[in-house]
């Protein structure tokens, strides 16, 4: 037994890897300087959670991720230094000191250490050597695939950020959510027939031969149910005359539109759409899991209708956990992928990884994105995936559910081969 758990932890460190969720710089994925590292937005919520007052280290009271903090790298980390210990037990506590000891041998950032820290932060961010190689070299990524704006490299390429709009989201009301989308367009939308077209010239706007994916991020309350034109241009109407509208209609006004937008990308190369789902981020960046009971239909409706689509699915809520997995066994054109937001933990982890093996063919999982703003953040998270993924594995052949070569067959689809196909990476 001590033979196969060598051999299988030897695979995954061994193993290159794929990341086809990020949103990294095409042209610079690393870090800039220290705060880009440590005031991450998973940090910098869980310093503000723990007691860090929420304007200690931003002007605007947002992470850097959203809006320019207003204040020198080094003073911001330096303001942060008190609050770092009431996070140390924390995964994104965890994964920061990997990610300070493993690269930069700093094991304990605090005054003593920040100058030292700070500094060869800025010196490899300099650096063009670490820019090309720190991801293939040191964390064994060959491809990322980003959601950010710009021009895609051998390296980093790209996909698109969220194509859709949900009618309703929770820093806005549907009423702000429509001004933005005509201010957006430079045109009303009143009716199902505005709408589509909007969403037309969305998809025109798409740099789509050089996509790897198209993102949706649809409301967790998606509804085909009573879906119609007429059923649109009602809610249209009702977000204009000031009515708060159900979930209902939420997640009909949404299944419209993600139905209106698969039709239009069917004229275009695309044919993968990554989907997550189960979040919902309230005033000023305080995001909250989200389950719908109609979601897992209306997406197999969906799934169903436009089979020419791979459709490869995230979530950030537990409670998709088996909804997804029953989805991905039952439909040929669904897949899922990674641990997104409130589901990159430990414990998540591993029920979202054993519940795919137990339900998922094995080409239709993929085991990791890293969903990371700087390059320096993947390194963390893929080690700790892999940790999970070789306790699993090493458990199952132990139990006589897998052998060896199994164990290694899934290390490589997991990480390697079935990103790539899925992804169209060559």
């Amino acid at each position: 037994m001590q033979e196969a758990e060598q051999i299988v932890r030897q695979a995954l460190a061994d193993v290159r890897v794929i990341d086809p969720h990020c949103h990294l710089r095409p042209e610079k994925p690393g870090a800039g300087h220290l705060d880009d590292i440590v005031l991450y937005h998973h940090v910098w919520i869980e310093l503000v959670s723990s007691g860090m007052p929420q304007f200690e280290v931003t002007q605007a009271g947002l992470p850097h991720e959203l809006a320019s903090p207003g204040l020198p790298p080094f003073e911001r980390v330096r303001r942060a230094l008190p609050y770092l210990h009431n996070i140390a037990n924390t995964t994104v506590g965890v994964c920061l000191r990997r990610l300070l000891n493993d690269l930069y041998d700093v094991p304990d950032l605090n005054e003593g250490t920040l100058e030292r820290a700070y500094a060869v932060v800025e010196e490899r961010a300099s650096d063009p050597r670490w820019q090309s190689s720190f991801l293939p070299e040191r964390c064994g990524i060959e491809r990322n695939i980003t959601v950010e704006a710009g021009n895609p490299t051998t390296q980093v390429l790209t996909g698109t950020k969220r194509v859709l709009e949900s009618i309703a989201d929770g820093k806005r009301s549907s009423w702000e959510v429509l001004e933005g989308m005509e201010q957006a367009f430079g045109r009303e939308i009143r009716n199902a027939d505005d709408y589509r077209e909007s969403l037309r010239m969305v998809v025109e706007g798409l740099p789509v031969d050089r996509l790897s994916f198209v993102n949706v991020w649809p409301t967790a309350y998606l509804n085909g149910e009573g879906v119609t034109e007429e059923a649109v241009t009602r809610i249209l109407r009702d977000v204009r005359e000031g009515r708060v509208l159900k979930h209902d209609d939420v997640g009909r006004f949404g299944y419209f539109g993600l139905a209106a937008i698969l039709h239009l990308l069917m004229a275009t190369p695309v044919r993968t759409v990554q989907l997550i789902a189960g979040a919902q981020v309230l005033p000023p960046h305080r995001a909250i899991t989200e389950w719908g009971e109609t979601f897992t239909r209306a997406l197999a409706e969906l799934a169903g209708v436009y089979g020419d689509f791979h459709f490869s699915l995230s979530t950030a809520s537990d409670a998709f956990t088996q909804d997804l997995g029953i989805l991905a066994k039952h439909l040929p054109n669904v897949s899922l992928a990674g641990y997104w937001w409130h589901t990159l933990y430990p414990f998540y982890i591993r029920k979202s990884l054993e519940t795919r093996l137990d339900m998922v063919p094995l080409n239709k999982i993929v085991g990791f994105f890293s969903d990371a703003y700087h390059a320096e953040w993947c390194y963390p998270k893929l080690v700790l995936v892999k940790e999970i993924v070789g306790d699993i594995l090493v458990e199952r052949i132990a139990r006589g559910w897998y052998s060896t070569d199994l164990a290694l067959e899934i290390v490589r689809a997991l990480f390697y081969d079935n990103p790539a196909r899925i992804y169209g990476v060559a």
